[in-house]
C-alpha cells in the first residue's frame, strides 16, 4: 500500500511596512521547523490569507504583539499584530531588529496553533512564568552580525519544534490536510 503525504499549505499576507522582511523570515523558520509538513506561501491579497501580519501605529504602546483568531467567510483567520513602538527607542539597531523579529516569530507561532510554554529557551515562552526579558532578547541578539542574519539564525527551539510537530501530526491523523489548502491553521 502506498501512502501519499501532502504538506499543509497556508497563505500569509504581510501589511506593507519597513519591517515586513522580519515577518517573512519568521514564516521561513516555521516552515523549516515543520520538516516539510507545512508550506507557507505569501500572497499579495489579505483576503486570501489565513495568517495576516499587521503592524500597529508607531504611537501605540502596550504589548509587543498579539494574535487574534476570527471567522471570515466560514474559515478561521489569524490576525497577527506586531507593535514596532516597543523597539523604536532601542539604541542598538540589531537589538531593535531582534525585538521585532522575535515578536513576529512568537505571534506567528500562535497563529499556527502553538501555545505558551514554561521553557525559557522556547520562542513560545510566556513571561507570566517570570524570566529575564532583557536576556530573552539579548541571547538572540548575540547571534546577529547584521540584520539579514535573521534569515539564517532560527530562534525556534527544540521544544517549539516538538509542539509544532505534534500539532501537524494530530492534524495529519485526523485527515484534515490537503495538497493545496488555505485551510484553518492547526489548533
Amino acid at each position: 500500500m502506498i501512502f501519499l503525504s501532502f504538506a499543509l499549505t497556508l497563505l500569509y499576507w504581510i501589511e506593507p511596512h519597513p519591517d515586513a522582511d522580519l515577518a517573512r523570515a519568521a514564516m521561513q523558520h516555521w516552515q523549516a521547523a515543520s520538516q516539510g509538513e507545512l508550506i507557507l506561501k505569501e500572497t499579495p491579497q489579505a483576503a486570501q490569507a489565513t495568517l495576516r501580519f499587521r503592524f500597529l501605529s508607531p504611537s501605540r504602546q502596550g504589548l509587543y504583539g498579539s494574535a487574534m483568531a476570527r471567522r471570515e467567510n466560514g474559515r478561521e483567520v489569524q490576525e497577527l499584530f506586531i507593535n514596532p513602538a516597543l523597539a523604536a527607542d532601542v539604541q542598538d539597531p540589531l537589538l531593535a531588529t531582534t525585538i521585532l523579529f522575535l515578536t513576529c516569530v512568537h505571534e506567528s507561532g500562535h497563529g499556527l496553533g502553538l501555545g505558551h510554554t514554561r521553557n525559557f529557551a522556547d520562542i513560545m515562552y510566556s513571561f507570566q512564568y517570570g524570566g529575564d526579558l532583557e536576556e530573552y532578547f539579548a541571547r538572540y541578539r548575540r547571534r546577529l552580525g547584521q540584520r539579514k542574519d535573521v534569515f539564517r539564525e532560527s530562534p525556534i527551539a527544540p521544544g517549539d519544534k516538538a509542539q509544532l510537530q505534534a500539532i501537524l501530526a494530530a492534524q495529519k491523523q485526523s485527515g484534515t490536510r490537503s495538497a493545496e489548502s488555505s485551510a484553518t491553521p492547526p489548533r
